[in-house]
C-alpha cells in the first residue's frame, strides 16, 4: 500500500507501538521534519539491536514518509533529550493511539500554539471567518458605531493584509494615518516601534459622532497608498520571522499580539474590535489564538463553511485534554451565521454547528449506555446503579459549546459603505439584524449606555423617524430577522 501524509502518523504510531508497546509509544516523541517525514525518539535507553529493528519495521512501512538518516533512537542517543523536553511537542490521536507529536513546519508554526487565556481589560473582540462575503466587516463596522454611540472608546484593527477593507470603509482620506499594519509588521523587524510611529498607526473615524470614539489601525496608511508599488514588496517581509540579537525567535502571532498590547490601555479604550483575514492562514492564527480574546467565526449554511469550521475545530480539538476538564477559550468561541435568510435556517445551522463540536471532541460526550441493563417494562421499577459515576449518567454541563448567534440577511447592508450611508447607522434600523450579535457584546462590556433607539448613531445628519426612507425605515423582508 502506498503510504500518504494522512496515513503517516498512524503507521508510525502502530510499528512502534507494536515493537516497544504502547506505554513508550506515548512516553516518547514522534517528530515530523519540514518535508513531512517522520521518526521516532524514545524516553527510554534502547539498545543497538532495538534501535535497528525498529528502524527497519518503520522504513519498509512508511516507505518515503521515513526520515533518511535516523528513523529511531532511544534517550541516550545524541540530541534526543532537548526533543523529549521541547514543550511544543503535542499529543495527538493517531489512528488507534495517543502519541506526542513535534511538528516542525517552515509555515504555520503559529497554528501550533494552544490558545492564549483571556486577555485583561479592555476586552477584545476578533471577528473572523474561512471565507470572504459572510457579513465580517460589515458586523464589524456596526458594532463599532453602535458602541461609539453609547459614549464608548473602540479601537478598530484591520489584521487582513492582503485584501484591507475596515481602513476605506471607517476613514476618509482626511483621518487616514501616515502608517498601517503591514509598516508596523515590516518595520518592527528591523528596530522597535517607538511611540511616535504608534501615533501614526491611528486615524479617528467620523462615524462616531461627537459620542464615543472610534480609532482605527488600517492596514495600509498614508504612506503605502503614496507609493502603491511597494506594497506588495511590504507583504512579502510582514510574515517573516523577527531574529532578535541573541538568536529569540519573534512569530508573526507575538508580533501581532505585541502590537496589540501596545494599545490595549484599559484608560484609553473600552474595547478592541479585530478584522481578521479570511481563511487558515498564519495571520488567522495570530488573531484566533495569539489575541485571548472573544472570537465571533462567521460562516454561511453551505458546505464549504461545514467543511472549513470541521477543520479548525478539529485542529483546535488537539489542545485538549478532555480529562482536564473544558478549556477556559471553548467559553471565548462563538460561531455565526452571516446573512441568515429564515429562522428554520438558523435553527438548522446551529444544530449542524452543535453536531461538528461534538463530532470533534469539543462538545459533550454521548451518555455511555450500559448494554447489559434489563428492558424495563411500562410498570416496572428502573434499575439504579450506585456506583456509576455521575458523568455516565448525567449531561457533560462543563461541554457545552456557545450557542451560534444569526445575523439576518439585510439588503441594505450589501456592500455597506458606512460613510456614505450613516443613515442606516441607526439602532432601530440595524437591530433587526445584528441585534444577538450586539447583545453578546454587550454583556461582555463593564459598560452600557442606552441609546434612543429613534437616534441616529456615528454622526450621522439628525432625522426623525418620519424622515426616515421606508425602505431604511422598515426592517428586512425576511421571514423572520429578530
Amino acid at each position: 500500500m502506498t503510504i500518504r501524509f494522512d496515513d503517516s502518523l498512524p503507521t508510525l504510531a502502530r510499528v512502534v507501538a507494536e515493537a516497544l508497546g504502547e506505554e513508550t509509544l506515548s512516553a516518547g516523541v514522534a517528530l515530523r521534519d519540514t518535508t513531512g517525514r517522520l521518526c521516532f525518539f524514545a524516553d527510554s535507553e534502547l539498545d543497538e539491536t532495538a534501535v535497528k529493528t525498529l528502524s527497519d519495521r518503520l522504513r519498509l512501512a512508511l516507505g518515503p514518509y521515513a526520515r533518511s538518516d535516523r528513523v529511531a533512537a532511544g534517550a541516550d542517543a545524541y540530541g534526543v533529550t532537548p526533543i523529549l523536553a521541547d514543550p511544543a511537542a503535542l499529543t495527538v490521536t493517531a489512528g488507534a493511539y495517543r502519541v506526542r507529536l513535534l511538528d516542525r513546519r517552515l509555515v504555520g508554526a503559529d497554528w501550533l500554539r494552544a490558545p492564549f487565556p483571556a486577555a485583561p481589560p479592555p476586552p477584545r473582540f476578533v471577528f473572523a471567518s474561512l471565507k470572504g462575503g459572510v457579513g465580517r466587516s460589515t458586523a464589524l463596522a456596526v458594532t463599532a458605531a453602535d458602541l461609539a454611540a453609547r459614549g464608548l472608546r473602540v479601537l478598530t484593527i484591520d489584521l487582513d493584509l492582503e485584501a484591507p477593507g475596515l481602513g476605506p470603509m471607517l476613514l476618509d482620506e482626511g483621518t487616514l494615518p501616515e502608517f498601517g499594519v503591514l509598516d508596523a509588521l515590516v518595520e518592527n523587524g528591523l528596530a522597535p516601534l517607538d511611540a511616535t510611529f504608534l501615533t501614526d498607526l491611528v486615524g479617528p473615524s467620523g462615524l462616531a459622532g461627537g459620542r464615543g470614539r472610534i480609532d482605527v489601525i488600517p492596514v495600509l496608511g498614508r504612506r503605502s497608498l503614496s507609493h502603491p508599488a511597494d506594497v506588495l514588496a511590504k507583504i512579502a517581509r510582514a510574515y517573516v520571522e523577527d531574529i532578535g540579537p541573541e538568536g529569540q525567535v519573534t512569530t508573526l502571532l507575538d508580533q501581532i499580539r505585541a502590537l496589540v498590547d501596545a494599545f490595549a490601555d484599559p484608560h484609553r479604550y473600552d474595547a478592541i474590535l479585530v478584522d481578521a483575514r479570511a481563511g487558515l492562514h498564519e495571520t488567522t492564527a495570530a488573531a484566533l489564538l495569539g489575541l485571548g480574546a472573544e472570537v465571533f467565526l462567521f460562516g454561511l449554511d453551505e458546505p464549504q463553511t461545514y467543511q472549513g469550521f470541521e477543520v479548525l475545530l478539529s485542529h483546535l480539538a488537539r489542545f485538549v485534554d478532555r480529562a482536564q476538564g473544558a478549556p477556559e477559550w471553548l467559553d471565548r468561541l462563538t460561531l455565526v451565521q452571516g446573512k441568515m435568510q429564515k429562522t428554520l435556517d438558523a435553527a438548522a445551522f446551529a444544530e449542524r454547528c452543535r453536531t461538528l463540536f461534538t463530532d470533534v471532541g469539543l462538545g459533550p460526550a454521548p451518555l455511555r449506555v450500559d448494554p447489559e441493563l434489563p428492558v424495563v417494562g411500562a410498570f416496572s421499577d428502573i434499575p439504579w446503579d450506585d456506583t456509576a459515576p455521575d458523568a455516565a449518567v448525567l449531561p457533560d454541563e462543563d461541554w457545552q459549546p456557545r450557542i451560534p448567534l444569526a445575523v439576518a440577511d439585510d439588503p441594505r447592508f450589501r456592500g455597506f459603505d458606512p460613510q456614505a450611508r450613516q443613515d442606516l447607522l441607526v439602532e432601530r434600523v440595524y437591530r433587526p439584524a445584528f441585534g444577538q450579535l450586539l447583545d453578546q457584546i454587550h454583556d461582555t462590556l463593564p459598560i452600557t449606555i442606552p441609546v434612543d433607539s429613534d437616534s441616529v448613531l456615528a454622526g450621522a445628519p439628525s432625522i426623525g423617524v418620519g424622515s426616515l426612507r421606508r425602505s431604511d425605515a422598515e426592517p428586512p423582508e425576511n421571514e423572520d430577522v429578530g
